[in-house]
């Protein structure tokens, strides 16, 4: 018996964001790579890298976008086990030697971390009446979640 298949089903269009023209537009203008998905609506830079493949086979003209095939470093996703700061994204925003303790505080749409230890490592106590220590500050904003 063969499967019945149902007919009244609709297919799927596929329907492409490819604009050259503007796509051509935005390069010419020296816009970055962030900036010309804005534009297009274009989610994802896989997307985006394939956009500009096109372009440059069609103009036979290689084109150069800013960011392009950068990856973030300072890009973090809320996950199933939180935040993940990877050595490599903490050692991008600044020299933070392993053991560096860090207090967490959230401020509207930024997270907060606010180095504990100082310089000898040596954690730093909290409400001593001396002098403040340095401390630290780094602010991540939504968008780099």
């Amino acid at each position: 018996m063969a499967k019945k298949q149902n007919e009244s089903k609709a297919k799927k269009v596929f329907e492409s964001k490819y604009n050259p023209a503007k796509l051509r537009e935005l390069i010419k203008a020296g816009k970055s790579c962030v900036e010309i998905q804005k534009e297009l609506s274009i989610v994802s830079k896989q997307s985006m890298r394939q956009h500009v493949l096109r372009l440059i086979n069609e103009d036979r003209t290689f084109y150069e976008i800013d960011g392009l095939y950068e990856r973030s470093t300072n890009i973090l996703k809320a996950g199933k086990y939180g935040l993940k700061l990877s050595p490599k994204k903490l050692q991008s925003l600044g020299d933070f030697p392993e053991g560096t303790e860090f207090t967490v505080e959230a401020d509207g749409d930024n997270i907060i971390l606010t180095r504990l230890t100082g310089e000898s490592d040596e954690p730093i106590e909290q409400g001593a009446d001396e002098a403040d220590p340095v401390e630290e500050s780094t602010e991540l904003d939504q968008d780099q979640l």
